[in-house]
């Protein structure tokens, strides 16, 4: 049975928000998967359609979903996406689908859903902000999630800053203190080791040439 969203014209429309706080456990993750359900219409030729996702304190990430190919109408696509810098989902303020037609004539473009997976040793994968999108995108807008609430952004304990490596020292939640970002974190002072030796994560520091030193 295929789901059909009656026409719109109100930009951008947002259904289906479910609005919920990335777990204390999030950690940065370098790739993404991306689900797209296409309504009635199809996606033409040379249309570009990217996510957008906005963080706190960083400029806006754009990344192509689409690279010249057409989409045929009620479809389905899963495009895995590799990121050049790892993102923090506890950054997150909001993400979006950013659409613009090839053609003045092409037709307004329906998403039935859309959402983001973050790699999970769970089932199913946890999406971003646990939010779906649908609605009807014009032939150049973007279809958005809501700003999250900058409360939840701002962390409480030095465990909401642990990025999960050792070796650049531990993180503090002092969201006064100089050099704060957007969240309230402070970076570690990162690990010195001896003359000759580096550090590794796990093992702490070790000599260049053998195995760990004392």
């Amino acid at each position: 049975m295929k789901l059909h969203l009656p026409a719109m014209s109100v930009w951008p429309i947002v259904l289906l928000w479910a609005l919920c706080a990335a777990s204390a456990g999030a950690i940065p993750v370098s790739h993404l998967e991306v689900r797209v359900v296409t309504g009635a219409d199809e996606l033409s030729a040379g249309s570009s359609l990217e996510l957008r996702i906005y963080e706190a304190g960083k400029s806006v990430r754009r990344l192509p979903l689409v690279h010249g190919e057409a989409w045929p109408r009620d479809s389905t696509h899963i495009i895995p996406v590799t990121l050049s810098e790892a993102l923090d989902p506890r950054n997150v303020v909001r993400f979006s689908l950013y659409y613009r037609s090839a053609s003045p004539l092409a037709p307004e473009l329906e998403i039935v859903a859309a959402d983001v997976e973050l790699p999970s040793s769970k089932a199913p994968p946890e999406r971003l902000l646990d939010a779906t999108l649908s609605g009807v995108i014009t032939r150049q807008g973007e279809l958005a999630t809501m700003d999250r609430d900058q409360a939840a952004l701002m962390c409480r304990t030095d465990s909401d800053c642990d990025d999960k490596q050792t070796c650049n020292g531990q993180e503090r939640c002092a969201p006064r203190a100089a050099g704060a970002d957007a969240r309230g974190c402070v970076k570690g002072t990162p690990v010195v080791c001896p003359v000759n030796q580096v550090c590794s994560e796990g093992v702490g520091c070790r000599g260049l040439t053998g195995g760990p030193k004392p």
